[in-house]
């Protein structure tokens, strides 16, 4: 029988770019990874972007950005790992007017952030959530087949509206999951894929180690602007956290699986 185990671990110090404020007032051209890193990392959840911008569309804009020497590689490569989309203007001179980041979970989505002494595990909205809370994260030594959870500070936050549907997953846990079309999901076979390539006959990982069944599958209009996390962890389990009840994974594991264009495997 898979069992969960609680590892005692303080929460991981974060990098804030607290001189946020002090960033030029406008994005150098071009903009290497120290730029970008000024004018993305933990960006304020008021700036967003107006529309949501797919990943396809997000990869041509910084492609364009790239190849209109805005972006040197460096700043290319770092935008491209974060998840942030170049937003150039309309008119010439064409310059980088701004990057714009991607979400994920639904506003009122319950996040794990801790679990008592007494085995009683709390969770968040992930509206409420702030760059440096707790979130738990599978710890380094875990598996699958033996789900160890420890505390990780939230390293970044994104924030926006969402135009597609999401999925909505009805979970034998009785919980519902609210995420957007590419956001990572845990399969109990060790297989990380989209939440748009889930089928009912398919099963997620409960904090127990537990297969949680996927009893129904609808689309739902976002009543809000959607979220997204990345952890301060070092390593793929540390970005892999828990969402009504069940494994997912973060921001950064979205980007990687994007970028894998299939699937990822977790360690069993």
């Amino acid at each position: 029988m898979r069992r969960l185990l609680l590892v005692s671990a303080g929460v991981i110090g974060l990098w804030t770019h607290s001189a946020h404020a002090q960033c030029p007032a406008a994005i150098p051209n071009p903009a290497d990874t120290t730029a970008v890193m000024c004018f993305t990392v933990n960006k304020p959840i008021e700036q967003r972007c107006a529309s949501p911008i797919d990943p396809t569309q997000c990869d041509r804009l910084n492609s364009t950005a790239f190849g209109g020497g805005l972006l040197t590689l460096d700043g290319y490569n770092y935008l491209q790992s974060i998840g942030f989309c170049s937003i150039l203007s309309f008119f010439p001179p064409t310059v980088i007017l701004d990057f714009c980041p991607r979400g994920c979970f639904a506003a009122d989505t319950q996040l794990l952030s801790s679990i008592g002494s007494d085995g009683e595990a709390d969770y968040v909205k992930a509206a409420s959530v702030v760059p440096n809370s707790p979130l738990m994260s599978m710890a380094d030594e875990a598996s699958l087949g033996e789900v160890l959870l420890a505390p990780q500070s939230v390293k970044r936050i994104v924030v926006g509206p969402e135009d597609p549907q999401l999925f909505v997953f009805t979970l034998a846990n009785g919980h519902t999951l609210r995420v957007t079309q590419h956001h990572p999901m845990v399969l109990d076979d060790g297989t990380i894929i989209e939440a748009r390539k889930v089928t009912k006959k398919m099963s997620f990982v409960g904090l127990d180690g537990q297969s949680v069944a996927v009893t129904k599958i609808t689309r739902a209009k976002p009543a809000a602007d959607v979220f997204s996390f990345e952890t301060a962890g070092t390593t793929q389990l540390s970005h892999i956290i828990v969402a009504e009840g069940v494994l997912v994974g973060d921001l950064k594991i979205q980007n990687e699986l994007e970028s894998e264009e299939a699937s990822i495997g977790l360690r069993r």
